[in-house]
Formats: structure tokens, sequence, C-alpha cells
């Protein structure tokens, strides 16, 4: 449950749909579908909720009889709802939009803005002030570190503790949370996110191996990383992820990219337009994954991997060579068509211990007809 301050249904609608519509039009989208008011737009409005936790005053979010029957039963004021249910709502006051998900994250931006205190301004220490590039309307939190030859773009916020190595570029209108650490070089595009603890530009992991024969030892001998990470606009990398710099050519990761958190993105690799990177996911070195290409949580690419365009592989998969272009799960490891997958976990769930009691009949059979005789006896 979220309070907000007292808004009338009708008005909710009204910035809900502006604010769409100036998002869409940044991001490069089409127009947002239109927000309808049904039912009484006076309606005031005290708080968001879910359908469970439902109350007066609330407007809950819907998408099924279920969910609304549980709004329903906790008396909200209104709902977010889709044109399906709108029969279904009678008189009761709601906003009917065919991308009902969408208009509620436009209200809950709208929320988070009037909820979130702002990043507080502080002391930042500046390793070399007059070499710095700070655009108009940026916080610096306190105690932030800012290196040599950093440029910050215009309306971006650099919070607590955050740390700018040298030649580190942050476009407009980005947001780096607490404790966020860019490495030397780091190029981050406008509208990003850089969220609490995640660190990007650090060393990706190589060594070369030196056997010494002498002491019976495998030498681990660096090797030192000197590209850089560029990332995109509108790209947001979750708290407590990493982005390891390349080789000698860069770490990319293109426009609209959206990563949760604790993912690791390792050495040289390039990740497309509007992927999304579910928790956990490990991109090992070179790995190459196009645009749209979802990569759900615990899933791992192994050094040199590609994932094509609008490939989706799921939970705890791993790549190790490529996966063709086109919007089809893939899964297991190594990964294949997901309903291949099925197929063989279904076969070595039900069938393989069939198999087991076979052999086990099979061996101990002298002839053929002995064999019948203990099978015809025996539930195989």
């Amino acid at each position: 449950m979220i309070a907000l301050a007292s808004v009338s249904l009708a008005d909710l609608a009204t910035q809900a749909s502006e604010r769409l519509k100036a998002d869409l039009a940044v991001l490069g989208g089409e127009p947002p579908p239109e927000i309808l008011v049904q039912g009484d737009g006076r309606t005031q409005i005290l708080a968001l909720s879910s359908a469970e936790e439902a109350s007066p005053g609330a407007l809950c979010f819907v998408t099924s009889p279920a969910f609304l029957a549980k709004a329903q039963a906790g008396r909200a004021a209104a709902v977010v709802a889709p044109p399906s249910l709108a029969q279904s709502l009678g008189d009761w006051p709601a906003l009917v939009t065919v991308e009902p998900r969408l208009a509620f994250a436009a209200i809950l931006g709208l929320a988070q803005e009037a909820l979130r205190p702002p990043f507080p301004a502080g002391e930042p220490f500046f390793r070399d002030r007059p070499s710095c590039q700070i655009g108009p309307n940026v916080i610096l939190g306190p105690q932030s570190y800012i290196g040599a030859r950093v440029k910050i773009g215009a309306n971006s916020v650099v919070g607590p503790g955050v740390f700018l190595e040298d030649d580190v570029e942050i476009g407009q209108n980005t947001i780096l949370h607490p404790r966020a650490i860019l490495r030397w070089g780091v190029k981050v595009g406008d509208r990003c996110q850089i969220h609490a603890g995640a660190v990007i530009g650090e060393d990706g992991f190589g060594y070369t191996q030196v056997p010494s024969p002498k002491t019976g030892r495998l030498i681990h001998y660096k090797n030192p990383h000197l590209g850089r990470v560029v990332i995109g606009d509108d790209v947001e990398i979750g708290a407590l992820s990493a982005v390891d710099r390349g080789l000698v050519a860069d770490t990319v990761i293109e426009r609209g990219t959206k990563m949760d958190n604790l993912a690791q993105i390792g050495h040289n690799c390039h990740l497309g337009q509007d992927v999304i990177v579910v928790a956990q996911v490990g991109c090992a070195g070179h790995s190459q994954v196009g645009d749209r290409v979802f990569l759900l949580g615990q899933c791992g690419l192994t050094h040199g991997a590609v994932v094509g365009q609008d490939a989706i592989i799921t939970g705890q998969s791993g790549v190790t060579g490529q996966v063709p272009a086109g919007r089809q799960p893939w899964s297991g490891t190594p990964v294949r068509p997901q309903s291949q997958t099925l197929r063989t976990q279904a076969m070595v769930l039900n069938d393989l211990p069939r198999w087991r009691r076979f052999w086990s009949v099979f061996k101990k059979s002298p002839t053929y007809e002995a064999l019948k005789k203990t099978l015809s006896e025996t539930e195989v």
C-alpha cells in the first residue's frame, strides 16, 4: 500500500497520459494508448495498492476476474483494468486501457516523484576540479569522488558515496545511486540508472597460464584490461551488478537494455538494444547478445557464446555455442529449443526407471524364452 496526496481519478488519468506521452516520445516509442475514465472521475484516490491489499480509497491494478473480485472485496476506490473487464465493472470507477500495466507504471512513476526524497547535495571530493565539465542542475552527493576530466551532463544525479574515476563520461538525466563505482574511462549515456553498489569498468577476469616445472605450480599471469565500458542511452543496471572492461576493445551495452541485480557481464561482451538481463545471469568474456533478447534468472553464457536477436534463454540454462535469432524459448545445458528439453526431461523421469528395470531383468535371463517369461510376470 502506497499512500498518496488526494487526487481525483480523472486528474490521475490526465497526468498518467501526459507522462507516458512524454516518456515514450523520448524513448522513440509509439504514442501511448488512450486511458479512459469509466464511472465517476471525481473519485478521490488516496493510495495505490495490489488487489490483495485493496482498501477504501485505493487504486488497484487488475488484469483478470479473480483480481477484480479481490479488489471489489477490499472495497477499492477504483481500478486500472483492460477493456475485457470493462463490462464487469458496471458503474465502479476505473481507468480502462488496452495496456493497463503501462498505465499503472506511469502512475507509479508519478507517485515516486512525490514520495522519494531527492539525493542531497553535499561536499564531493574533486581530484582536479578545473579539468571536469559539470552540466547545469547536476546534483553531487556527499562523499562522492570525482576524478580528473570527468564529464557529467545536465540534470544528472550523483548519489552519496559514488566513485567516478578519471575520464568517466556521464550523459544527461542519468542517476547514479549511492556507492556505485565507475572506473576510469567508462562512458554512460543519457537517462540511465546505475543502482547502488554496481561496479562498472573493473578489470576483466583473464590470465595467461605459465607452467613452472621446477615448483610444480601453474602460474596465472594477469592480463591487464585496457578497453572501456560503453553504455548507451536508457540503460538500467541493477544493484551489485558488475560490468567488466574489455581487454583492448570495449565492452558495450546498447540502448534500452535493462539489467537486474547481481548480474555479471564479462570483458568484451556486447549486449544489443532492449535486452533484458534477470538476476544472477552471467555472461563470460566475448559473449554476443542480440537485440531484444531475454536472459532469465541464473542462466549463463560461456566464453564467446552468441545469442541471436529476440531469443529467450530460460532460467538456469547454459549457452555454450550459438543460438539462432527468433522469438522462441531455449532451455537446458547446453540449450536446445525448450520443447525438446521438456520432452527429454519427461523421458528421463518417466521412462528411464522402466528401462533400468528392463536391463536388470535382461542381464539375469539365460535365454530369450526365460526373458519373455520373466517380463510377463514382472511389471517393467
